[in-house]
């Protein structure tokens, strides 16, 4: 299906904040949008309308426009709701073994990615880890909630995963949780994911200070 008009500006909106040209907290300015995407204020609107419905743009009392703020309180509630609902979702994906093995592939392909120093594509990948595992459940609701709070953590953790020790135990994290999936530690893997959801956003409070 064709996408509209006020589609592809939400997109640009949402990958601005990913990739860091603006920031939580910025300004939205609805003017310099305009201009800047070339578009009439219309489609902008309307953008702008889902990213509020969404709680990635806050309207102030005084009618203008930002980024949501990031507090430590906010990134602590994000952190409890997806060791929530991962733990959910691991009841479902340790019955999928063939999307656990693409999990697994791409923890083998991130391995080389790490020997070989390509960082940039290393931090492509742990952006798509989350995708693969939040795909390989049958849940639909609970992955809805989760891709939400995903793009917010996802936007986070650019600053986080500049750090290449930060990197690399991440992905020892990573391969020790799908491991225990592909052996069917079903406890075991929720308890490891809950210890590296916690460094995680340990990792992200202090990339922010």
């Amino acid at each position: 299906m064709r996408k509209s008009s006020s589609d592809n500006i939400y997109e640009t909106i949402k990958n601005d904040l990913l990739v860091g040209n603006i920031d939580f907290g910025d300004k939205i300015v609805e003017i310099d949008y305009a201009n800047k995407l070339n578009v009439s204020r219309t489609p902008l609107r309307e953008a702008i309308k889902k990213l509020e419905i969404e709680g990635i743009i806050e309207r102030l009392p005084n009618g203008r426009l930002r980024v949501m703020e990031i507090t430590p309180q906010k990134i602590d509630e994000i952190f409890e709701i997806r060791i929530c609902l991962e733990g959910i979702l691991f009841d479902s994906i340790i019955k999928n073994k063939n999307e656990i093995e693409r999990i697994y592939q791409n923890l083998v392909l991130t391995k080389y990615l790490i020997d070989t120093e390509n960082w940039s594509e290393v931090r492509r990948l742990f952006l798509e880890y989350n995708s693969l595992v939040y795909s390989a459940s049958s849940l639909e609701y609970a992955v809805k909630i989760l891709r939400h709070y995903d793009f917010i953590i996802s936007a986070l953790k650019r600053k986080s995963l500049k750090n290449e020790n930060r990197i690399l135990k991440a992905y020892n994290e990573h391969l020790e949780i799908i491991n225990l999936l592909k052996e069917d530690e079903l406890e075991k893997a929720k308890e490891a994911n809950r210890i590296h959801l916690l460094n995680a956003k340990e990792g992200v409070k202090n990339a922010i200070k």
